[in-house]
């Protein structure tokens, strides 16, 4: 609609220019015809010479306006749709919570119950046959089993650690990394509360695949985690001075190739770079939802 405004009173300028470049010549010519040797009169020389160049001035105006508009559309094009991106991002994270909480509360009680039922029979049957005890004993081994399987899913949904914020939970993950392994770790943080609560549990569980990574193939003596936020982007590095992985390009497991489909779905890229006897290095980048281009919200 608004590139018709636009067109039609440049195509009425561009009409009556030409119109009055007509009458310019007509007049030009009923005055050669009179005056056989007079020259053309100044004024209207110079009215036949400024009506190509205010053609050309307006055609340019109109080429100009329109690459304005294009460059508002596609910002309120962009904003739009990182603000959709971000209206599932909370969806998606809202209901993981809420499935989180179902599993625990129903699935989680029976399997408490079923515990406690077995221990209670375990006690009943002390002495009896001892086919019967392990029996009692391998039950009670896979409930106990199926209640670990329970809380790792849970924890996946969305880590408890996250409730402290992600800087917390990061360090958190790091400490018992380095106690477990031996292996030092270092941290630099340089985002804000909000930037780090946007994509807290995909960084927390990249940070998890990277350490468990690093702790089995790696060898390595270091650990680097970088997050930083520039402008709407938040960048995310994991390094280690490790013996590297081999392949050309490196040869991924299937934790990292579902990070990178994680990764991906949230708008962002994940990079690996290693090279043998050099360390390994996990770049990865996300876009912020909550960021605006403030052009376009000026321009709406």
């Amino acid at each position: 609609m608004l590139q018709r405004w636009i067109r039609l009173p440049y195509r009425l300028s561009i009409l009556a220019c030409l119109t009055a470049g007509a009458l310019a010549s007509l007049y030009a010519g009923h005055a050669a015809g009179s005056l056989a040797q007079a020259s053309l009169p100044w004024p209207l020389m110079a009215a036949c010479a400024l009506v190509p160049g205010a053609l050309a001035l307006l055609l340019w105006r109109q080429h100009r306006l329109l690459q304005h508009q294009r460059a508002l559309e596609q910002l309120r094009a962009d904003a739009e749709q990182t603000r959709l991106a971000s209206g599932q991002r909370k969806a998606r994270e809202q209901e993981r919570l809420r499935i989180g909480r179902d599993i625990h509360d129903d699935l989680g009680q029976h399997l408490l119950t079923l515990k406690i039922d077995l221990s209670m029979l375990q006690a009943s049957t002390q002495g009896a046959t001892p086919q019967l005890a392990r029996q009692l004993a391998v039950m009670a081994r896979n409930v106990d089993l199926s209640i670990a399987a329970l809380r790792r899913v849970i924890h996946d949904l969305r880590p408890p650690a996250l409730d402290a914020g992600l800087q917390a939970a990061c360090d958190g993950l790091l400490a018992d990394f380095q106690r477990s392994t031996g292996i030092d770790c270092s941290c630099d943080y340089r985002l804000d509360a909000a930037a780090g609560s946007a994509h807290g549990p995909l960084l927390y569980h990249a940070l998890q695949e990277a350490l468990a990574n690093i702790a089995r193939h790696a060898r390595a003596t270091h650990v680097q985690l970088c997050l930083q936020q520039a402008g709407d982007t938040l960048a995310c590095r994991i390094s280690d001075d490790g013996v590297g992985l081999t392949g050309s390009p490196p040869r991924l497991g299937c934790g990292l190739s579902g990070m990178h489909e994680r990764v991906a779905a949230a708008g962002g890229s994940l990079h690996i770079a290693s090279h043998s006897g050099a360390g390994t290095t996990l770049h990865l980048s996300l876009p912020l939802p909550d960021c605006r281009h403030d052009e376009a919200m000026v321009h709406r």
